[in-house]
């Protein structure tokens, strides 16, 4: 768990990949535990890393993750026609070069309300990428 109170989950689908030798853990927790401070909610950071999906989250996002990718699942037209801000395109933009990896999702939950922001590589496949995570996150808690 990262001093700022976020944690950090690596998990994956069904399909295991080789561990990608450029993904750092370390910068992915930086990159939630900044989002968790800019934004003020709880937040899931979802990145596709080859067949791998990883998720990062807050301590607020971690527990409802579930909760989380199936409401964005269950509003996703919505979702995607909403208008970011542009403090969240910035934020997007500066965690994919940061990952060095544009295939990944920023969530923020506040107060109930959801906002999804994508990386520019996750467009045309964010449904898919929602869905894994939701694999992901569930085969995870299974394991436990």
């Amino acid at each position: 768990m990262a001093a700022s109170g976020c944690r950090f989950a690596d998990l994956t689908g069904s399909l295991v990949a080789e561990e990608s030798k450029h993904f750092d853990r370390s910068t992915m927790q930086a990159v939630v535990a900044a989002a968790a401070e800019e934004f003020d909610g709880d937040i899931l950071l979802v990145v596709r890393d080859g067949s791998k999906m990883r998720v990062g989250a807050s301590e607020g996002g971690g527990l409802d993750a579930q909760v989380i990718l199936s409401q964005c699942l269950r509003r996703l037209n919505e979702l995607e026609k909403q208008t970011l801000d542009t403090t969240t395109r910035a934020f997007v933009r500066v965690a994919a070069e940061d990952l060095e990896n544009d295939q990944l999702l920023l969530i923020v939950r506040e107060q109930g309300d959801v906002r999804l922001a994508s990386g520019a590589g996750a467009h045309g496949k964010v449904r898919e990428m929602l869905n894994d995570a939701l694999q992901a996150v569930g085969g995870e808690r299974r394991r436990r």
